[in-house]
């Protein structure tokens, strides 16, 4: 036994002890809870007061109620090695609190939790207000005053404030959930010529919000023009930023750009809610045809063949490839055993081996089956026969459906090679080489994924980043975008057909570098999406390169005219300031001239005289004043000149189109630039605070 003064000792230590626990934790609470403090800080900077309201109130009250009870867990650990509980009286540990806020806590780190929160609220934030009412009569009821006046104070403020809430404001400096973007700061150039059209005063800030980026944003420049760093960059930034549920979809061609959109999304969604989808370690997968019908899949393998093919190409969605389509998604998974190739007298040919065909992802098998491979085809549909016969007893409406699929196929097939001799030929040379990246190796492992991951998560406000290096895999970067793109479409048509069209969050669509993979069956992605609320950005070196892409001059226009907001960095393209032109117009010159003329006259009189004399001068001034008008190109070299890029900034001419009309300038725009630790792109230096 110990002695009874050794163990009172003992236990005034370890009070002693216990009673250093509270302020070590508090000022331990007090870091942790200013480094998630700092995204509130930013939306108070931006006057977005309730940006991260439902996510602040229920993690920092949390937060606050388990700061306010550390001892808990000290004491139940304390107790489980036999120290009394009066050694803990004088830290009061309340331990219902305690668990209160610790629930809360978790509940804000889950984001399914919060999601349900954020769409069940009937009014904006009425489930954080109902919270901050329930935590302050709680710390009424357990003595912490302070703590329950301030809440209820907040739930108050809450309520006065909930008509800010509303999405369809079009304030967008003070609006919560809406997505606004930036448009650089005016310096006053059109203004000073008297553009009789949007022209802003110099200082001027050019915002523009949901219901015009959805209209979409392209971004014109040279390499170097720094482009990206201030448009595309900062689209993606401030979309993130000023709309806590948009989803956004993100095409990366050059693989050093993969970090720095990783960095910027970090700041505003968790790292499960980021997915990098590409070849290579700690990369996400996809099944890039997930979702799409067959008639989509036909036309994205159509849209990269080109004009210079058969007109069996050219007649629409293809039912060719539709019906292989159709037949894989029939009969996969399934492995299929191809017989051996004989002669006459019952011996292997050279190269007829026996082999055995899957069917399962649809690329893949696409390319095997539409190679048209006589034993491969007799393979499959003498297998797709036995199947539609094994269900005749038990499914025999789904035996009939597949036995009339089977026999459409095949007559559908059999003539077409008959009739076009050529055709063979034609996939070898121009539709197999578009697939055939996919048929082995880790192309086939990150795009055929049906584990993967799946752009239905771009409505739950996830980022996709789509990352293919066009260097290392030059063939494959175009089918993979025709997929993806057509998916879009689909997405954007559902979105529109939806009940809550209008109530739908945005999905940003990024697509820098876009010159080098643009396709002449993009215009319909792009005169679809605007109208899902998609918000596109793109950025492109020149209209030239654009034109050039994709072969024809008004197949460019058309893209280009799906953009209503524009920006053009330094360039020499003529193509390009020839678009920047039309785009701005003419101003009105006013110019006065003045004459001003000098005249004098010398004679000599008729009769003379002695006292000599008889010349004469004389002189006049003459002037005159004109003032004439006429229009000239609000654009000319001394703008162009004005264009350039530095480390924090740069210049372009701006076009944005706004609720209150059309406004351009030749504007100042931050850099962002996370690679090189640079975020001038902040309200501050949009002068938004």
């Amino acid at each position: 036994m110990t002695p009874f003064h050794l163990r009172e000792s003992h236990e005034r230590i370890v009070a002693l002890c216990l009673a250093l626990v509270d302020p070590s934790s508090a000022i331990l609470v007090a870091l942790w809870l200013a480094m998630k403090l700092r995204p509130v800080v930013e939306s108070l900077l931006q006057h977005q007061i309730w940006h991260y309201y439902a996510w602040a109130v229920i993690l920092f009250s949390g937060i606050a109620l388990v700061a306010a009870n550390p001892m808990v867990p000290f004491s139940l650990l304390a107790r489980g090695f036999g120290i009394q509980r009066k050694v803990f009286q004088e830290t009061k540990p309340r331990h219902l609190t305690f668990w209160i806020g610790s629930a809360l806590i978790v509940i804000s780190h889950s984001a399914l939790a919060m999601h349900w929160i954020e769409q069940r609220d009937p009014l904006p934030d009425y489930t954080g207000t109902v919270i901050l009412a329930v935590i302050g009569a709680i710390a009424l009821g357990s003595g912490i005053y302070d703590l329950a006046i301030a809440s209820w104070q907040a739930s108050i403020a809450a309520i006065s404030y909930s008509r800010i809430q509303s999405r369809n404001r079009s304030r967008f400096s003070n609006l919560a959930g809406q997505l606004a973007l930036c448009g650089g700061i005016a310096n006053g150039v059109f203004h000073e010529r008297n553009l009789a059209n949007g022209a802003p005063l110099k200082g001027e800030t050019l915002v523009y919000g949901e219901r015009s980026a959805n209209r979409g944003t392209l971004a014109v420049g040279a390499p170097g023009s720094s482009k990206t760093r201030s448009k595309i960059y900062p689209d993606f930034y401030w979309g993130l930023r000023t709309s806590p549920r948009a989803g956004a979809l993100v095409f990366v061609t050059k693989r050093r750009a993969t970090n720095d959109f990783i960095a910027i999304a970090s700041k505003f969604r968790a790292k499960n809610q980021i997915h990098v989808v590409g070849v290579g370690r700690g990369r996400s997968t996809m099944d890039i045809t997930a979702g799409m019908t067959h008639e989509s899949i036909g036309d994205a393998i159509k849209d990269g063949l080109g004009e210079s093919h058969s007109e069996f190409w050219k007649q629409g969605p293809s039912a060719f490839v539709e019906g292989f389509v159709e037949l894989i998604h029939a009969l996969r998974p399934a492995t299929i055993h191809v017989a051996a190739a004989t002669d006459k007298d019952g011996h292997v040919e050279p190269g007829g081996e026996a082999y055995d065909l899957e069917i399962g992802d649809t690329l893949p098998t696409l390319l095997n089956l539409m190679s048209l491979d006589g034993r491969r085809l007799d393979a499959v549909f003498a297998h797709g026969f036995n199947r539609a016969k094994s269900f005749e007893h038990e499914r025999p409406e789904r035996a009939a459906e597949l036995r009339a699929l089977l026999h459409e196929i095949k007559d559908r097939i059999v003539p077409l090679l008959r009739r076009d001799a050529k055709l063979g030929e034609e996939l070898r040379q121009s539709a197999l080489p578009q697939l055939q990246p996919f048929g082995r190796g880790i192309i086939r492992d990150a795009f055929c994924d049906r584990n993967g991951v799946d752009l239905s998560l771009l409505e739950k406000g996830h980022v996709v980043i789509i990352e293919i290096d066009e260097t290392e895999h030059p063939r494959a970067v175009g089918t993979v975008v025709r997929m993806i793109f057509r998916r879009i479409v689909q997405m954007a048509r559902e979105r529109t057909a939806s009940a809550r069209v209008g109530q739908l969050d945005p999905i940003l669509l990024i697509c820098d570098e876009y010159t080098n993979y643009a396709a002449a069956g993009h215009v319909q992605v792009w005169n679809t999406v605007r109208e899902s609320n998609f918000c596109a950005t793109i950025g492109i070196t020149s209209v030239s390169a654009l034109t050039e892409q994709l072969g024809k001059p008004h197949t460019a226009n058309s893209i280009i005219a799906n953009f209503a907001n524009k920006f053009f960095f330094e360039t020499d393209d003529k193509a390009t300031r020839d678009l920047a032109n039309e785009l701005i117009g003419k101003t009105t010159v006013i110019r006065r001239s003045i004459s001003e003329g000098l005249s004098k006259t010398r004679g000599t009189s008729a009769s003379s005289s002695v006292t000599g004399g008889g010349s004469h001068q004389s002189s006049g001034t003459t002037r005159s004043e004109s003032t004439s008008e006429h229009l000239e190109d609000a654009l000319d070299g001394s703008i162009w000149r004005q264009l350039h890029a530095e480390k924090e900034c740069a210049m372009a001419i701006a076009f944005v189109r706004t609720d209150d009309g059309t406004r351009t300038d030749v504007v100042t725009l931050g850099v962002l630039d996370p690679a090189n630790g640079l975020a001038t792109a902040s309200p501050a230096q949009y002068g938004l605070c």
